[in-house]
């Protein structure tokens, strides 16, 4: 990839123990340095152990962007920067960063241990009851973020410019479109849920919070018996449903994607709720369900708008499933949910249509299939309320 730079690991690691240094007040020496990224990757991914001059150590994940165009004055940094968004993301939930240099573009991050599992791990190899204690620890993470974080715009801004200096704020949201779908395939949503669908994004009320943005199985560390979330890269301010959707939808930015039963869906739907009701008291309400429809179609869009065009050509696989039959569940999905939660009838519409396109053109496709730990408790798919 042309985009990405070359780094020396000894410069980044000195790099790495004086910015650790400066965060300690104390001299710092990093041991046995272990990368763990590829060469490929956008970031160089390093576990090390730090030593201080009274002879503590502690174990460290050092992280440092590859990308050529890192640049932290720049005035869209927050919007461009993986690095920059994940440094404002752990200073201001107060998790994971020891220390960093934004010259650089080096991260200093706490390492919660070797050999650890992963979501992904027990999704894919776990058993049905391991699958759902897993899921159901991530959800409670997910809803402690969201909790924790909620009204976060201002402070986080002010985290922003505390690190990297003072500049101008984008709003927070983003049109969401149609027109790559609908050039496809036809068949377009009425303007006014399009709209509607936008605000959701731009003023999300209530439900404003941190969401993690890549809330991913390998993105869920297990420690201790706990999910904790890691690599917040695409942290930003937003809907809070844009992360308690993904076990619904089938983690749509994932490589490790998959379907859960709806029985269980629906047990972790009630754990989240529950912990994100203490405090957005509509969690516990049925506008829950409204606004897990108009999110559900946010991706739903947002994801055609990203793959269609590619899959109309050829079926490309990602991770674990086909693009293609991730679309047709995404489709699935919508209908239902918007059926059941009575929103969006127009989208509905343009999604039934879109469905039974897409369903000519690819006969052979299988949508997106339920994860191996729960493929002996595979199912029809049902609209039932999420």
């Amino acid at each position: 990839m042309t985009d990405l730079r070359s780094l020396d690991l000894d410069v980044v690691m000195a790099r790495a123990a004086a910015a650790l240094s400066r965060a300690r007040g104390r001299a710092i020496k990093f041991e046995d340095p272990q990368p763990l990224s590829k060469q490929e990757r956008r970031n160089l991914i390093v576990r090390a152990a730090a030593r201080d001059d009274n002879g503590d150590v502690t174990p460290v994940i050092v992280k440092a962007t590859r990308s050529a165009t890192y640049d932290p004055a720049a005035e869209d940094a927050l919007q461009t920067s993986g690095l920059v968004r994940e440094w404002v993301a752990t200073v201001y939930i107060g998790d994971a960063l020891l220390a960093g240099d934004a010259e650089a573009g080096i991260l200093v991050l706490k390492d919660f241990g070797r050999d650890l599992r992963s979501l992904d791990h027990v999704l894919l190899r776990g058993t049905a009851r391991e699958a759902e204690e897993a899921l159901t620890s991530y959800a409670t993470a997910l809803a402690g973020l969201h909790g924790k974080t909620r009204n976060c715009l201002a402070p986080y801004r002010a985290t922003f410019d505390a690190v990297f200096g003072a500049r101008p704020h984008r709003p927070i949201g983003r049109r969401v479109e149609a027109e790559a779908v609908v050039n496809a395939l036809g068949h377009a949503p009425p303007a006014d849920e399009l709209t509607l669908l936008t605000s959701r994004l731009r003023d999300p009320g209530p439900w404003q919070s941190l969401v993690h943005g890549d809330a991913c199985p390998d993105n869920a560390l297990i420690v201790d018996g706990a999910v904790r979330l890691i690599d917040y890269e695409w942290a930003h301010p937003s809907h809070a449903l844009l992360d308690g959707i993904y076990w619904r939808i089938g983690f749509p930015t994932c490589w490790c994607a998959g379907r859960t039963p709806d029985a269980v869906a629906a047990r972790i739907d009630a754990t989240y709720r529950r912990a994100l009701g203490r405090v957005i008291p509509l969690a516990l309400e049925t506008a829950f369900e409204a606004e897990l429809a108009y999110i559900a179609a946010v991706w739903l869009l947002d994801c055609l708008s990203w793959r269609l065009g590619a899959a109309l050509e050829r079926d490309d696989r990602w991770g674990i499933w086909s693009i293609r039959g991730r679309l047709l569940w995404y489709l699935e999905y919508v209908i239902a949910t918007t059926a059941a939660a009575g929103v969006l009838p127009g989208l509905n519409q343009s999604a039934e249509a879109w469905l039974s396109t897409l369903r000519s053109r690819w006969p052979d496709t299988v949508p997106l299939g339920y994860f191996p730990a729960f493929a002996a408790e595979a199912a029809p798919v049902t609209a039932t309320r999420p």
